[in-house]
């Protein structure tokens, strides 16, 4: 389907696309602040409702997928320390202590990928900062639809 509209993602016409390109792009609300959600799609492939409305239950539960990424950031950062010691040496008053690291890590963007290439991790990735004003370093949480982690990897 090269036209449809959704509830939630409004009206999405896929025509013209032939590689991944962002679809639909939104500011959403979350605790103080917003953030960017940007919905990726291959034009090669086909509209669903189903697949769509997934999308919508997972942005919806945030407040879930948050908490969950957030312990998960901190069982990383504790067997991998790497990216807090990078942080720790390169800016000034970083938390030393893992949990008041991650809790002051901001959610940049959201990436909804409609297509999942074969061999690619995450359906849903969540990139999560350190003063973003000051650092393009992401740790970037994959998820699958069904809500588990799939990966965190240290990008920039």
């Amino acid at each position: 389907m090269k036209h449809l509209k959704h509830a939630y993602f409004g009206e999405l016409n896929t025509e013209g696309l032939d590689d991944y390109d962002v679809l639909w792009e939104e500011n959403i609300p979350y605790k103080n602040g917003n953030i960017i959600v940007f919905f990726w799609f291959c034009g090669e492939d086909d509209l669903s409702i189903e697949r769509l409305d997934s999308f919508e239950k997972f942005l919806k539960d945030f407040d879930a997928v948050d908490e969950k990424a957030r312990k998960a950031l901190k069982v990383y950062l504790e067997e991998e320390p790497e990216y807090m010691n990078f942080h720790a040496e390169e800016l000034e008053n970083i938390p030393e202590n893992v949990d008041d690291f991650v809790a002051e890590m901001q959610i940049e963007t959201i990436g909804l990928w409609y297509s999942v290439y074969e061999g690619s991790i995450g359906e849903v990735v969540i990139d999560y900062m350190i003063r973003p004003e000051e650092s393009d370093e992401i740790l970037a949480v994959k998820y699958d639809l069904n809500g588990e982690i799939r990966a965190i990897d240290w990008e920039s």
